[in-house]
């Protein structure tokens, strides 16, 4: 059906698609041939826009379903290099700041300060990938925008010149093929921004969804990582209790002495006067 009706379309006969591009100027023609170049990249931005979208949303998730069978978040190790999905990415930028405060974890004031610090590494992970998510948006919305009034350019630029060449006796036989001609580019505007409407409300949809996707992992993330920080803020603080008493019952007399001293975490203090003996979990503030 389609062989037979595509030579018809573009038969050079009368009111035939060549006929009618014949009626146009040189500037309808480049006009014309504007168009049909960003036809074709709007269906190329499309195209690759989804793929896209379909291998990170892939990666993702597969990486999600592997990160719930780990035992331990802040242990992972990811390799250099930038070939990440955006959830690996978000979870090394989390480690990366866990990092900086490892061996220091003792006290729950410790635990907070480096989550905040793990939170603003999740806020400026989030805003990058952001910025990667909306790619090619950009290019389609002034496909949707621009494609019509381009088409309309050369429209009124046909028409104008078409009724400035006509003459007194002039018939409606001498000003259609000019007009007809016009509106080619008017056909080919829209030709352009109808697809890429439906391919931009598509992928802007996409692209919320997975942003939403990616805020809630973010979140979830951070509540995995204060809990386990906790979990060895605690471990610390009982080992260094057990290291102070160690010290206090050598120093009294009361146990053996302690040859070489045991190595502690690295802890704030607040003042030299402060006292040698610790409070317990929850009062250390």
């Amino acid at each position: 059906m389609y062989l037979t009706f595509l030579p018809a379309i573009l038969a050079d006969t009368e009111k035939g698609a060549i006929w009618y591009f014949k009626q146009m100027d040189s500037a309808g023609l480049a006009v014309a041939g504007v168009l049909v170049i960003c036809s074709f990249i709007g269906w190329g931005a499309m195209i690759q826009k989804w793929s896209d979208v379909r291998e990170l949303r892939r990666r993702n998730h597969g990486f999600d379903r592997r990160l719930r069978d780990q035992n331990s978040v802040v242990a992972l190790n990811f390799p250099g290099g930038t070939n990440l999905s955006p959830y690996e990415y978000l979870v090394a930028e989390a480690i990366s700041a866990v990092q900086r405060h490892k061996g220091r974890l003792v006290k729950q004031s410790d635990v907070r300060l480096c989550m905040g610090h793990v939170e603003n590494a999740l806020q400026r992970a989030v805003s990058r990938t952001m910025v990667k998510y909306e790619d090619k948006m950009v290019l389609l919305s002034s496909l949707v925008s621009g494609g019509p009034f381009l088409g309309l350019l050369g429209t009124v630029w046909g028409v104008m010149v078409t009724f400035g060449a006509l003459t007194e006796k002039a018939s409606i036989s001498q000003l259609a093929p000019g007009v007809c001609g016009a509106l080619v580019t008017t056909t080919l505007g829209l030709l352009v921004a109808i697809p890429a409407t439906f391919g931009y409300n598509y992928l802007l949809t996409q692209v919320k969804i997975m942003s939403t996707e990616l805020e809630n992992f973010a979140s979830t993330l951070a509540d995995r990582i204060e809990l386990e920080l906790e979990g060895e803020a605690r471990v610390n603080f009982e080992q260094l209790q057990e290291r102070e008493a160690l010290r206090r019952a050598a120093q009294a007399g009361q146990g053996p002495a302690v040859s070489t001293p045991l190595p502690t975490p690295v802890i704030p203090v607040d003042s030299p006067s402060q006292s040698t003996a610790l409070p317990g979990w929850e009062d250390a503030q």
